[in-house]
């Protein structure tokens, strides 16, 4: 009981640091979360037949390094741009949407067995929520602009980044060094390799899943004629690592702008576009996904539904994005001790978990 009160405690200790020094923390998880994504790029071009054989690690670690931040810039780019053409374009949505909904109303109107006090509320909520429509796309438009143009937090994120890179080998040896023995440090260097080797998986599987799914989006919306196609595909690639929510999140968005879309919208164009875009994302999530990360995550859906609510509360969306990752190494260290294994054996999907890898103690 009383190991269950100090657990507790060190758990809403813990929770309550992560809050208070979210300024300070994020962009160190972030760098971490970066630091694994180029490694494992690092470690799959060394796989390149001929060419990876001779290449120095020195030279790997640029080449994944520019990839990402090239990557980064680009993503800064398409929202900046896609960003403020939305904004202007506007005007022209929101008199369509105001069109749709009057004559939706209208049609509600002709049924004798809806009451007129009914259709009267329902018009009233319809033009709130209208009249809410630009002020929160201009606070969304806003956090996105504040997000982009922080130069300090990326100037922290990639000093972090830089250093855990240079120092990743001493890092790992200093902490192998807490143990007392021998075989402590043997387990404590078997389970950093282990949650090295199932976050970078996790890592890679839905990065590459998340691409494979925003560029086939991206061809999608392009063939329908759906507008600022390149900023939904981002969307989509970046919302889809975050469980759950993610996916429906991102695709909600072009399919409910394609139905107001000035220039060849409407519902023949909204549908053809949920229809293919859930499916293509259906496929992918459902289909390769799971075969690939799913059995080896051992994560409960309940846990990974509760680790978005807990972490999205301290750390916004950067802590959904950095959910399952985090509860995965929770987990992983969890198995390591015999009197927290009931509690990893909670979060797992199906009860299997990690054979101690040594003697419990008493």
């Amino acid at each position: 009981m009383a190991r269950t009160f100090y657990g507790l405690a060190i758990a809403v200790l813990i929770g309550f640091i992560a809050y208070i020094g979210r300024s300070v923390i994020i962009p160190f998880v972030v760098a971490v979360f970066l630091c694994f994504l180029i490694f494992t790029l690092k470690e799959n071009v060394r796989r390149i037949p001929v060419v990876g054989r001779y290449m120095p690690d020195w030279v790997g670690y640029m080449f994944a390094f520019a990839l990402i931040g090239a990557g980064m810039v680009l993503f800064v780019e398409i929202i900046r741009s896609n960003v403020e053409t939305l904004l202007n374009a506007w005007p022209s949505y929101e008199q369509r949407l105001r069109g749709l909904a009057s004559d939706l109303i209208a049609f509600f109107r002709t049924m004798d067995f809806l009451p007129q006090e009914l259709l009267g509320s329902v018009a009233q909520i319809q033009q709130s929520a209208l009249d809410l429509i630009r002020p929160l796309l201009s606070q969304v438009a806003g956090s996105l602009r504040s997000i982009t143009s922080n130069f300090l937090t990326f100037i922290t994120v990639f000093l972090y980044l830089v250093f855990m890179l240079i120092e990743r080998g001493k890092i790992f040896k200093k902490i192998s060094l807490l143990g007392a023995d021998e075989s402590e440090r043997r387990v404590i260097n078997e389970t950093i390799a282990d949650i090295g080797v199932l976050v970078r998986q996790y890592i890679t599987v839905k990065t590459m899943s998340n691409l494979v799914t925003a560029s086939i989006s991206y061809i999608i919306m392009l063939i329908i004629g759906v507008q600022f196609a390149g900023f939904w595909a981002l969307l989509i690639f970046v919302l889809n690592y975050i469980p759950i929510f993610g996916a429906a999140s991102a695709i909600t968005l072009p399919v409910l702008l394609s139905l107001v879309q000035p220039d060849g919208g409407g519902v023949r164009m909204a549908a053809i576009a949920a229809v293919s875009l859930i499916g293509a994302e259906q496929i992918m999530s459902n289909g390769i996904e799971p075969r690939i990360v799913g059995r080896s995550l051992n994560l409960s859906p309940l846990v990974i539904l509760f680790s978005l609510g807990v972490w999205g509360s301290i750390w916004g969306f950067a802590g959904l994005l950095l959910s399952v990752p985090i509860t995965v190494t929770v987990m992983l260290v969890l198995t390591q001790f015999q009197s927290t294994r009931p509690i990893a054996i909670m979060m797992s999907d199906k009860g299997d978990i990690a054979e101690l890898k040594h003697s419990p103690v008493g």
